[in-house]
């Protein structure tokens, strides 16, 4: 009995289950993408969640945010129910590509975008800006992995064994996802289990991926970014970018976080004390502000 009660212990005194509530709005598919949407009007907020995520991480308090403007919430390609078991490569144009589909489609009278992001999803966000920087007022960027070359996210990717297991040693990695493949009810219970801090249907939603979803997303968008090259395009259109990060997290580099201030006069940091990694998860309504002010 003292795993489970070890188990639920943990789960219950978790911040980002103490602060998350699910998601109500309703859900559609847009062209290749699964999305949840609501309100109206020519400004909108797009939220682009991480790795091994979904949407659901932005629950029901980011729906405060469709009382003034239209919300969008899809999963990006490859991910939760933008599941694409037949493709076999996704390339960040590809991304780019399916948002691009998705509004169209699903907001097109909506001309201005707030875009927010956690993760992984800031290198997509931030993509995204520079392609449309027309159309976007602001990006704020939650946890983003900022660091200074490839080589230096390997390093800091190889600090944590479930990384160096998973995003770094390509063999266990793909043999992991191909069983997931076959298995996925039971890897999202798996996942829940060994996940003991997250909300069960967050923690079950970390299976629905593909091994090609999964390697491209690591290497294109997380070891691939070049986060000082986006931001001086971006300042030299005028976009401001937020950066906002727990002081408990260690996904970035803070000298390399603070050099993309120093360059451009469009960048601004916040760090949330006391905070981690999965800001929307357990800092819902402070994101929420970052999206309002």
């Amino acid at each position: 009995m003292a795993g489970p009660t070890l188990w639920t212990w943990r789960h219950l005194r978790s911040p980002a289950v103490i602060s998350w509530s699910p998601p109500t709005l309703p859900g559609v598919r847009s062209g290749p993408l699964y999305l949840r949407h609501g309100g109206t009007g020519r400004r909108g907020v797009l939220l682009m969640h991480g790795i091994l995520s979904t949407g659901d991480v932005f629950g029901a308090d980011f729906e405060a945010l469709t009382r003034s403007r239209r919300l969008l919430v899809p999963d990006l390609l490859g991910f939760g129910r933008s599941l694409d078991p037949g493709r076999t490569s996704f390339p960040p144009v590809a991304h780019l590509d399916a948002i691009d589909e998705c509004l169209d489609t699903a907001a097109p009278e909506t001309e201005r975008w707030t875009v927010g992001a956690h993760s992984m999803g800031a290198a997509v966000a931030l993509r995204w800006a520079v392609r449309h920087p027309d159309r976007v007022e602001r990006v704020i960027c939650w946890g983003a992995p900022v660091q200074r070359s490839p080589e230096a996210a390997r390093a800091a990717m190889s600090g944590s064994l479930m990384l160096r297991l998973f995003a770094l040693d390509t063999r266990w990695a793909r043999w992991a996802c191909r069983a997931n493949c076959r298995h996925r009810s039971l890897a999202g219970w798996l996942s829940a289990i060994t996940e003991p801090s997250l909300p069960v249907p967050v923690a079950r939603a970390a299976s629905l991926h593909t091994w090609p979803a999964f390697r491209d997303a690591v290497q294109d968008l997380i070891l691939g970014t070049d986060w000082s090259g986006l931001i001086a395009e971006l300042n030299g259109r005028g976009v401001g970018v937020h950066f906002v990060w727990g002081d408990g997290d260690t996904t970035h580099d803070r000298a390399e976080a603070r050099s993309l201030v120093d360059r451009s006069p469009l960048v601004s940091i916040r760090v949330i004390p006391g905070a981690g990694h999965r800001l929307p998860l357990t800092h819902p309504r402070s994101c929420l502000g970052d999206l309002t002010t």
